[in-house]
């Protein structure tokens, strides 16, 4: 993959700022997309214990460094990921800063386990620590298959407001909303992608169908001086 893969996204910050997400239709192309499939599948068989995030019979997810992408061969696919100059460009521009970084990139495939649950991080919620997410699905994702989903930020309750002016956070804060007409799940072929501020309220996919997720998602922030 080439630096310049990636579709040009700059026109796009306002609007994050604005509703909290965006859906990026071919964000990727779908030859990326099977050939980051290729890497993907490489780096799960390869891949030390130390670098899943999690691991069992329905999900695994790899969790990589920069420092990974560096000097371990089977990960060195993502470099492209942690130089990109489109993506590091939005990221100043979004929380306008040039001191960010690019701090995880994680992959993640997952199926479906048997049973809907209704607990973190399949419940509306917000995060604590703010990032600004880079999510892109590297196969199809349709009804069923795991779509991350948003509240629309008209929905976002006051006492989101009231606890994101006081800090008073926990790592994460359930939201309940009422109004499915407020919900929107992000579905789409290989190569979507999404954006997000992880200040939105916001689910992970539950994957309820026979397919498998495969997503990549690149953690981003304004860089922590110690």
């Amino acid at each position: 993959m080439s630096e310049n893969t990636i579709k040009n996204i700059e026109n796009f910050v306002d609007e994050v700022r604005d509703s909290g997400y965006k859906k990026v239709e071919s964000f990727l192309t779908t030859n990326e997309c099977l050939d980051l499939e290729r890497n993907i599948n490489k780096a799960f068989r390869k891949a030390k214990e130390n670098n899943y995030h999690t691991k069992n019979s329905y999900v695994k997810i790899l969790s990589i460094s920069q420092d990974d992408a560096e000097n371990i061969k089977y990960f060195n696919f993502l470099e492209t990921f942690f130089n990109d100059s489109s993506i590091i460009s939005f990221v100043k521009n979004y929380f306008e800063t040039n001191e960010v970084e690019i701090s995880k990139i994680f992959i993640a495939e997952s199926s479906n386990n048997g049973e809907a649950v209704d607990v973190l991080p399949y419940k509306l919620h917000f995060d604590k620590t703010r990032y600004l997410k880079f999510m892109i699905y590297i196969r199809n994702v349709g009804p069923g298959d795991g779509g991350i989903t948003f509240a629309k930020k008209e929905w976002n309750t006051k006492l989101q407001e009231e606890l994101l002016s006081k800090q008073a956070l926990q790592e994460e804060n359930v939201v309940e909303v009422d109004d499915v007409s407020k919900i929107d799940e992000i579905v789409g072929e290989a190569g979507t992608g999404v954006i997000f501020d992880t200040n939105i309220t916001h689910k992970a996919g539950q994957v309820l169908s026979k397919n498998k997720r495969l997503i990549l998602r690149i953690d981003t922030r304004p860089k922590i001086i110690s």
